[in-house]
């Protein structure tokens, strides 16, 4: 009996050694990103909906010339697209000519599939991918799982560390379990690429 009590406190502690030392390279990844070279360009912008600071992050990469085109995925069916450019710094024109939007996506992967069939119609090879820092390394390979032959240029923004705020701490932790599942899932089936 204590033998048996003794294995299940060594499980325990190597799981929770296990994810404590996960977590910390997860929040290392994430940490770690840097914004992309000014001067690096692609077919496309991609911003995936969700916390603030993404719209104007995706808005100011559009500006700067780094595409011509930007796709807004997850969009709110309720949402116009008067109220979307709103939280942007595009004129009327910028807006009409350059943007669109996907309104199908309601999780990251919705969003990966709404790309994968933006990307599909207009034969886009680069893209740049738009999402908060810690959304960033599930939704990567959220992507890379519907388009492998395609090149994603990360572009996190910015948010509280989980170390300077108890909600931000549970927030990371929650992502990370996504994280982790969606990783092993890539792990025991690897990208079929097709997505119709």
């Amino acid at each position: 009996m204590k033998h048996g009590i003794g294995i299940l406190r060594a499980l325990a502690f190597s799981a929770v050694a296990a994810s404590i030392i996960g977590f910390a390279a997860y929040a290392g990844t994430v940490t770690g990103y840097d914004l992309p070279d000014d001067t690096l360009g692609a077919d496309g912008i991609v911003v995936l909906t969700g916390d603030q600071g993404r719209l104007t992050a995706g808005a100011q990469l559009l500006q700067d010339g780094r595409s011509g085109h930007l796709l807004i995925s997850g969009v709110h069916p309720s949402v116009t697209t008067e109220e979307l450019r709103a939280h942007t710094s595009l004129s009327d024109a910028q807006f009409t000519c350059c943007v669109e939007l996907g309104r199908q996506a309601t999780d990251t992967v919705g969003n990966a599939r709404e790309t994968a069939q933006w990307v599909r119609a207009n034969g886009y090879q680069r893209l740049i991918i738009v999402t908060s820092d810690y959304h960033l390394p599930r939704s990567l390979i959220e992507m890379d799982m519907v388009m492998p032959d395609i090149e994603f240029i990360p572009y996190p923004v910015r948010t509280t560390p989980p170390w300077r705020n108890p909600r931000a701490a549970r927030l990371w932790v929650q992502e990370y379990a996504k994280y982790t599942t969606v990783w092993i899932g890539r792990a025991l089936f690897p990208a079929a690429g097709d997505v119709s």
